[in-house]
């Protein structure tokens, strides 16, 4: 997106883009208007499941409190894992926030450009060495090795357009460049 960008009187791809476009222009004139503060609260459940609560989040310079009740996502392991399966992993999670983030991403920017999408269907794939998880070796890393992303996108736009498109997901971003995170521990 530009600074300023064009208003369109359009819905594509199911976007109001004349929403997308009040919003960015906003955030383009206002530099604290654009900062977000999004939380999540995890509390464990039994064994290896635990359930996230999501309710309020920091944007446009003020507390969002429109959801009346939390939004919760469940995370267990599978039996293999000595998990009860119920829900997905951390790591299925974090794949998840990936390819959702490029999905929404996409549609967004492309529907603001006025490109059509006809399908568009995201999976990923991580490899991960447990070896770094149970303790076993220092040597590998504790988390993905390498996640690989297919993208399969119905548009008349060219690959190198949608490319480009799909590098303003913030997730994206989070996951191929290294960002501090700061742990704090209290015990009680």
């Amino acid at each position: 997106m530009t600074d300023i960008a064009e208003k369109l009187d359009n819905i594509i791809n199911g976007i109001d883009t004349n929403k997308v476009i009040e919003l960015a222009t906003r955030i383009s004139q206002d530099a604290d208007f654009g900062k977000f503060v999004f939380r999540a609260d995890n509390q464990w459940i039994d064994g290896s499941r635990s359930r996230t609560f999501i309710k309020n989040f920091y944007a446009g310079g003020g507390e969002r409190t429109e959801r009346i009740n939390a939004l919760t996502v469940d995370a267990d392991q599978p039996t293999f894992l000595a998990g009860q399966n119920t829900a997905p992993n951390a790591v299925e999670h974090y794949l998840h926030a990936l390819t959702s983030c490029l999905n929404t991403t996409l549609v967004y920017h492309a529907s603001v450009q006025g490109i059509p999408l006809g399908k568009l269907d995201i999976s990923a794939e991580g490899q991960l060495n447990a070896a770094g998880f149970f303790g076993i070796s220092d040597d590998v890393n504790r988390g993905y090795e390498k996640v690989t992303v297919e993208m399969k996108v119905k548009s008349p736009a060219e690959e190198e357009t949608l490319r480009k498109l799909a590098m303003y997901s913030p997730v994206y971003e989070m996951v191929s460049k290294a960002i501090p995170v700061e742990l704090n521990i209290q015990v009680e």
